[in-house]
């Protein structure tokens, strides 16, 4: 579909920098002040020879309806005094691809926003820029999985350039992670993709330095560039399912083309024990309607089971590969203790926007840290998950390993299904008795990723 058309404020203004804000006036008295997080972008004005300053306005409007706020502008004819704004010059390249921008919008990720942050941020801001755009609403959670095995990966095998934007959380990518890898044609053109945050963690999002909500991700759009997308491929054992509607299903995990193998790719995190347990029973429509509150909320029925029990301990040996920098090779290593709490594999260093779980990680830097603690009372395990609010200060307590690895393997010796489930970027798979995970590093790169230059942490 073509941009809808929205309308602008044509008056002109003059502007001026005051610590982190800008205050502007016009010819007629209207004024205002922004403040420079909420700026998006200054761009040439159309048809003019001044320039228009995209910015976010929240809580200013009775149709606003979310606190995502509303993207609008102001006009001003000399940049003078702002000399320190964002000013671009010309599009990036992946806003001038021939083929229509693609939107995806999940509208079951999170608390349910995307739609809004659509009408009041995405479709102004393609409207003032005049680039062609399409819609896709998911209908079921294998909508975004459908698109990515027929619509995008076949105009990526084609050679066709594409940009993806999807307004989702961390599914999203995974579902077109997983499509693009599992296919054996070879791909011509990688798609550049943007997220706009959406979702309850936003794990990727929030690593690459989109944490400022929505308004971060237009930002990205305009100034950032495309970078590889580091990807690991989780095997499991014969038998393993998808777990799918709220817990109740089971589904069958698409096999490698070719192939018999049980694989599911993924670009942020693998883990076993309390954060898949709790990921998995926060999975509930009641449990969504509180945001990311639903992860602590979930934590505390674990670590303090109705029935008055001690926290599961989980059962199962676990083997890491560890790399050799000087040698290129690797180390075999095991973990002795078999009952654990916490096992975590990761390429990203936030699960939530202050949740700093692995802070040696690089935002699509390609390293797999693995995080593991023991049995432990449940007000140290909640001790443990402050301090990785606090700047990621668990990694240094001696109850916790912390350590890069280039393969994981899990052996579980679990007798409940329920002590069995692993997850995979926010997918959950139920592991058959007696059964296996193993995680390695995935050297192909086929998807791109749009992200600044550089990120604070």
């Amino acid at each position: 579909m073509a941009s809808e058309s929205h309308e602008w404020d044509t008056a002109e203004y003059t502007a001026e920098l005051r610590e982190n804000r800008l205050l502007y006036t016009s010819s007629t008295g209207a004024h205002g002040q922004i403040d420079l997080a909420d700026i998006v972008g200054v761009l040439p004005d159309q048809g003019s020879t001044g320039h228009r300053i995209l910015f976010v306005t929240r809580g200013a409007r009775e149709d606003t309806k979310d606190s995502c706020g509303y993207l609008t502008s102001i006009k001003v004819n000399s940049l003078h005094e702002l000399s320190p704004l964002p000013v671009l010059a010309e599009l990036p390249a992946h806003l001038q691809y021939p083929e229509p921008v693609h939107i995806v919008v999940s509208t079951q990720s999170g608390t349910g926003t995307a739609q809004v942050v659509l009408e009041n941020l995405v479709q102004p801001f393609f409207s003032y820029l005049g680039i062609d755009y399409q819609v896709h609403e998911t209908q079921s959670a294998e909508t975004i999985h459908q698109l990515s095995r027929s619509l995008f990966l076949e105009k990526a095998i084609a050679g066709i350039n594409q940009t993806i934007i999807l307004l989702s959380g961390d599914g999203g990518l995974v579902d077109i992670v997983d499509g693009f890898y599992k296919s054996t044609i070879p791909i011509q053109a990688a798609p550049h993709i943007a997220l706009i945050p959406c979702g309850t963690g936003n794990a990727m999002a929030s690593s690459i330095g989109l944490r400022s909500g929505p308004a971060s991700g237009l930002v990205t759009l305009l100034r950032g560039r495309p970078s590889s997308v580091p990807i690991f491929a989780a095997h499991f054992s014969p038998g393993s399912k998808l777990v799918i509607d709220e817990g109740r299903k089971r589904s069958s995990i698409d096999s490698q083309e070719g192939s018999s193998e049980t694989i599911i790719y993924g670009a942020v995190v693998a883990s076993w024990g309390f954060h898949a347990a709790l990921v998995a029973d926060s999975d509930t429509f009641e449990y969504r309607k509180f945001g990311a509150e639903r992860f602590k909320m979930a934590a505390n029925d674990l670590l303090h089971p109705s029935d008055g029990s001690e926290p599961h301990r989980f059962k199962g040996k676990i083997m890491m590969g560890l790399p050799d920098h000087a040698t290129g090779g690797q180390s075999e290593e095991c973990i002795e203790d078999e009952e654990h709490m916490y096992i975590l594999a990761t390429l990203v260093p936030r699960l939530e926007k202050d949740f700093l779980i692995s802070p040696d990680s690089k935002p699509l830097g390609g390293q797999i840290c693995f995080l593991r603690f023991g049995v432990l009372p449940a007000d140290e395990v909640m001790r443990l998950m402050t301090l990785a609010y606090q700047g990621g200060q668990h990694v240094q307590e001696k109850t916790v390993t912390y350590k890069e690895v280039e393969t994981l393997h899990i052996q579980f010796k679990e007798d409940q299904e329920r002590w069995r489930r692993v997850c995979i970027d926010g997918k959950i798979v139920a592991i058959e008795e007696g059964g296996w995970m193993k995680l390695r590093k995935e050297p192909r790169q086929l998807l791109e990723l749009i992200k600044l230059g550089s990120e604070r942490f």
